[in-house]
């Protein structure tokens, strides 16, 4: 076994292999073990040593197979087996959120035996990139369905519903039309009334009030004493006053009923020195969530100022929410940040042959998000037909008599509550479909012209260049730090070899910027790090 340098992955003859077939019938057949006896041919000629075998009889359209999960633990549980030998790539990864998951084991090499391919850090260029972009392209997709679930959570926020488990004195629960809501709980109106009231005096502590209440019922749902911290965080939550807060977003119109009187509530904030809510903003901002303060991690915020003239303009600076100091030199503006990375981009062109080549993979993964989408829409349609043959049954049941009407109402209720769930789940579907397309159709405009599509595109485009293309970015005290996505650091390298003297990622000498190499031993996840992690890319001590 090869020694551990510290931040080195461990590099080892060690290997498991993986095999599938497309059906349970064929897992009697030749295929399986044609596979088995490939992979078994190659690692001896390679040298290869496999300590586990992974078999398979399922659809890989399908994620959450059981054998490819038991297969994922293993390896992140053994940091000495590094590679994964396969047939060929559609036996493994023809699943988007499979490539992601594969994606995120360290130093993984994957060898796909049969198209001779591997992908790690000696992989040829090209090779990664396609790889690189696929990982690209499968994680926006999964990140697209979940925005759109989320999206669906904003929708029930804006109606004044809260999304989550109620609070101390609440209880979660469905109304006559089978929508979900929350009811003050009646046993704990008084006691958490009383709660409030009491500190409100400044006379109590949390502690003690939860000491003294706790007898009369100031509990959690188990009939336990409640936390002390818990407690804390009751007198500071806006709930209680029929508002809440979720995820920076503030409701003040908000569906549940107050149970603390608002001048009762003020004097307790007064005393604990004021609610600190998240603001929201009505523009947009391209580089929002994006940058981190290079000293205690945190995000930088968007800001928009106004002149005494008029002008608006936007920066960006840390909230020094760890009380670090940092706060006071991490203000950037956001015109700061676009010259930088217009100077950047406006040196880098590709090639015609890399443009087709990327062309190409857009063809191969769109196949793959095709299968994708089919089976969980065939999946979601399955389950409303269900629901409908069961809706039917119901009240074919009612008019027989063999149901009284109020257990009708009350499972025709559950019954449409879960279509309507159903229903907006392949709305999400078809929402992240567009979204794929719009991703694939500015990933080739990037390609394409890069410079131009930054300089004239709109907010979206900046910023789907740089959440794209950029892994990691801090900022702090005048000093941009870069680090590229491993397949579009390949790519800027690739647009380097083929135009030659005409392009270069190096910026201009104005810039005090610098590229430095990858530390030894250190990684780029499944596409490799002999392009050498790109760092402090964008440093500019003058313009910033």
């Amino acid at each position: 076994m090869a020694k551990k340098k510290s931040g080195e992955i461990i590099e080892t003859n060690k290997a498991v292999a993986y095999v599938r077939v497309s059906s349970r019938e064929q897992e009697k057949g030749y295929s399986l073990t044609a596979q088995e006896k490939l992979l078994r041919k190659y690692a001896k000629d390679e040298g290869f040593e496999i300590v586990e075998f992974f078999r398979e009889a399922m659809s890989a359209k399908k994620s959450g197979r059981k054998q490819f999960n038991l297969m994922l633990k293993y390896l992140k549980s053994h940091k000495d087996v590094n590679k994964l030998l396969v047939e060929k790539t559609d036996r493994i990864t023809r699943n988007f959120k499979d490539v992601v998951d594969l994606d995120e084991i360290d130093g993984l090499e994957l060898h796909f035996v049969k198209e001779g391919s591997i992908i790690s850090e000696k992989s040829k260029s090209q090779d990664k990139m396609i790889y690189g972009l696929r990982v690209v392209l499968s994680k926006q997709y999964i990140d697209n369905l979940k925005e759109e679930a989320e999206k669906g959570i904003l929708a029930k926020i804006e109606d004044g519903v809260y999304p989550s488990i109620a609070p101390v004195g609440y209880y979660n629960t469905m109304n006559k039309l089978g929508k979900h809501i929350i009811a003050v709980d009646e046993d704990k109106r008084a006691v958490v009334r009383k709660a409030f009231e009491l500190y409100a005096t400044g006379n109590y502590s949390a502690k003690t009030i939860n000491d003294m209440l706790y007898p009369q019922g100031l509990t959690n749902r188990n009939g336990n004493k409640l936390a002390k911290s818990t407690v804390e965080r009751m007198f500071k939550n806006i709930f209680y006053i029929g508002q809440f807060e979720f995820k920076g977003f503030i409701c003040t119109h908000a569906q549940h009923e107050g149970i603390v009187d608002l001048n009762t509530f003020n004097a307790i904030q007064e005393r604990l020195g004021g609610v600190v809510r998240t603001r929201t903003h009505d523009i947009q901002f391209p580089y929002q969530g994006l940058f981190k303060c290079g000293i205690c991690g945190g995000m930088l915020t968007p800001e928009l100022k106004k002149k005494k003239s008029g002008k608006q303009y936007i920066y960006y600076h840390c909230n020094d929410f760890y009380r670090q100091g940092c706060k006071k030199l991490s203000y950037i503006s956001q015109t700061s940040i676009d010259k930088v990375l217009a100077e950047f981009l406006k040196n880098f062109h590709v090639s015609r042959e890399l443009i087709e080549a990327i062309k190409s993979f857009i063809k191969e993964i769109h196949d793959d998000k095709n299968d994708y989408q089919g089976k969980a829409e065939a999946n979601i349609s399955r389950k409303i037909e269900q629901l409908n043959k069961r809706i039917r049954q119901a009240y074919d049941d009612r008019c027989d008599g063999t149901i009284e009407e109020d257990f009708w109402k009350k499972i025709n209720q559950e019954y449409h509550t879960e279509k309507a769930e159903l229903i907006e789940q392949l709305n999400r579907i078809n929402e992240a479909d567009v979204k794929f397309y719009d991703t694939c159709e500015k990933l080739l405009a990037f390609a394409k012209d890069s410079y131009n599509m930054f300089m004239n595109g709109t907010v979206e485009d900046k910023r789907f260049i740089t959440q794209t293309v950029l892994s990691n970015a801090t900022y702090y005290d005048g000093k941009l730090d870069v680090e590229l996505h491993p397949a579009f650091d390949t790519l800027f390298r690739l647009s380097k070899e083929h135009e030659l003297k005409k392009s270069t990622i190096e910026p201009p000498e104005t810039q005090s910027e610098s590229i430095k190499k990858a530390p030894e031993g250190a990684n780029f996840k499944n596409g490799g790090n002999d392009e050498a992690r790109t760092r402090d890319l964008m440093r500019d001590r003058h313009a910033l």
